[in-house]
């Protein structure tokens, strides 16, 4: 189990994370859901960064909304700029069955800039992905995708948590959490509880609003 206890975050006066516990098994997808401005990219930034200076044992990999790519160079050259391993062993990871789903060997050929959306988060994904994380960050992964594309993300989230992995979402779309084990709801800097919300018909959209 991945564990960050009493995570606090402020920015001057104001507080974007109150006291924040998250914790998330092996082989299991959690998700953060909230409005836009609720946090949700601080957290992910704080987990990445935590895992990267306080226990760097864990292979933690974070996926931001924004592509970290460089539009002008082609897909290969992008993947050689997160990673030492040489050109030919970054061939053999993307033909392995844990990267081959992502089908960048299809496009390596085109420049960053000419490719879709859908194109440019699978090569993001890669660029992570080329380091085995064993706990993985998503940012609104589904951002500024069409259905397939978005299609093609949630059957490679499946397939990255059958090989025993962890995965984190972070999104302001609840259908996107329809396949994950827990949802964390994130509001006013704290998690709100939403155990029961189900049985008395209240949805996450309800809470968000403060409507129930």
């Amino acid at each position: 189990m991945y564990t960050i206890e009493h995570i606090q975050k402020s920015y001057g006066k104001k507080v974007i994370l109150d006291d924040i516990t998250i914790s998330v098994n092996e082989g299991e997808a959690v998700g953060i859901l909230g409005v836009n401005g609720s946090g949700k990219s601080t957290l992910l930034n704080y987990i990445a960064s935590y895992y990267a200076k306080e226990d760097p044992s864990v292979v933690c990999g974070y996926v931001p909304q924004e592509n970290p790519l460089f539009d002008e160079l082609k897909p290969l050259d992008n993947l050689r700029m997160w990673t030492k391993l040489p050109k030919d062993k970054i061939l053999e990871e993307l033909a392995s069955p844990r990267l081959s789903l992502l089908g960048i060997t299809d496009f390596l050929d085109k420049p960053v800039k000419k490719l879709s959306g859908g194109m440019k988060k699978r090569l993001s994904l890669a660029s992570v992905l080329i380091s085995s994380p064993k706990l993985l960050l998503m940012d609104e992964p589904f951002a500024a995708l069409d259905l397939p594309a978005k299609q093609d993300i949630l059957h490679f989230m499946r397939t990255y948590l059958s090989y025993g992995n962890s995965l984190i979402i972070a999104s302001h779309e609840e259908n996107i959490f329809h396949f994950c084990n827990r949802v964390f709801l994130l509001k006013d800097g704290k998690f709100v509880d939403t155990a029961g919300l189900a049985e008395k018909g209240i949805s996450y959209v309800d809470i968000l609003r403060g409507t129930p």
